[in-house]
């Protein structure tokens, strides 16, 4: 009788140990995937920030022209 309660509750013990792992690996998954959406977000943002400040150097270089070019107030 001993050795059925205890197989019983070595029974319970795994399927409560596979619930827990299933419940883990979900929670894995979502955190990987939450992972993979920041890296997009990342590389995006890093785009923006090269494409503004490629704007900002042509702009810097196009007032540093329009400068030269123009007369003092006094001529």
């Amino acid at each position: 009788m001993a050795f059925l309660s205890q197989s019983h509750m070595s029974e319970d013990k795994l399927i409560n140990l596979e619930e827990k792992i299933a419940h883990l690996q979900h929670m894995l998954d979502e955190l990987n995937m939450v992972v993979f959406r920041q890296g997009e977000t990342i590389e995006k943002l890093n785009n923006q920030i090269k494409e503004t400040n490629e704007k900002l150097i042509n702009q810097s270089e196009s007032n540093q022209s329009q400068i030269s070019d123009d007369n003092p107030p006094h001529y």
